[in-house]
């Protein structure tokens, strides 16, 4: 099973403001795309699963592929 995340950018910009025309919606939607900082998915997916992971009884030490040399 595959689990994604998909946004429609245009159209949460046509929806946040339907009185902006396709041009503008086109322009906003392309800077929104071209500059968007996805650092902050990945901090609050991490966070999410450490959450859930508890919430879960599931151990995460020693699990995330990083071996410390002693």
């Amino acid at each position: 099973m595959t689990y994604n995340l998909t946004v429609d950018v245009k159209h949460s910009v046509e929806s946040f403001y339907p009185g902006l025309s396709s041009d503008e919606v086109e322009l906003l939607s392309k800077n929104i795309v071209d500059n968007w900082d996805y650092s902050h998915i990945y901090t609050t997916m991490l966070e999410d699963l450490q959450g859930y992971a508890t919430f879960n009884n599931i151990n995460l030490e020693g699990k995330d592929g990083v071996e410390s040399s002693e």
